[in-house]
């Protein structure tokens, strides 16, 4: 199952307009540790908003990549200065090299297996120092894919455990250089979400 925010774009624009508290908290750490000018992968972009409108806004060239049509549609008037582009991020085929890439609330819409290829080839593209920013699944128990419904649409979810997931990253070459809990699981349906900073090679 793809997650498709085309059925819930209208939606989605009245609530995904500003970063919650600790995400605005880790994103400053991001944006504080690039190069300027440089360049930016947005990867699962959306509609530009918040993330590409604040990288363009603070000197950053960015290009986004997502699935939805009508996400990159209003990304494009959002961020006019951005580069969007339609693609799966799964296979999209990263060919320039970018000093950050961003992944936030993206990951955790594709089955786990293939999060690995995804954060290698996100590893290559980086050169020394530079930084992911990356959001997933927050729950210390390893939970296993499940579905449920957003704006009444239902869309699929899957991610390792944090401490798993960090294991991974260190073996592909990565250094955590920020690790926050962004909200905490209810023991319900929300599995919460953690935040990280990766670097390659040190800041």
């Amino acid at each position: 199952m793809k997650a498709n925010y085309d059925l819930i774009c209208e939606q989605w624009k009245a609530v995904r307009n500003e970063m919650p508290g600790k995400d605005s908290e880790l994103f400053d750490f991001f944006l504080n540790g690039l190069p300027r000018p440089s360049k930016v992968l947005d990867l699962g972009c959306g509609s530009g908003l918040p993330i590409a409108k604040r990288l363009t806004e603070s000197g950053f060239s960015v290009v986004g990549i997502d699935r939805s049509e009508k996400l990159l549609e209003q990304a494009r008037e959002n961020v006019p200065q951005g580069e969007f582009l339609t693609a799966e991020i799964e296979s999209y085929d990263i060919d320039t090299e970018y000093s950050g890439v961003v992944l936030w609330d993206c990951l955790f819409h594709l089955p786990r297996e293939q999060h690995r290829l995804i954060l290698e080839k996100v590893y290559q593209t980086l050169p020394k120092g530079g930084l992911l920013m990356l959001s997933s699944g927050g729950s210390d128990i390893d939970q296993p894919p499940f579905t449920d419904f957003m704006f009444g649409v239902e869309f699929f979810y899957d991610s390792y455990t944090p401490d798993i997931l960090i294991a991974l990253c260190d073996k592909i070459g990565f250094t955590v250089e920020k690790f926050i809990v962004v909200n905490k699981p209810d023991g319900a349906n929300d599995k919460g979400r953690i935040g990280m900073i990766l670097s390659k090679g040190g800041i």
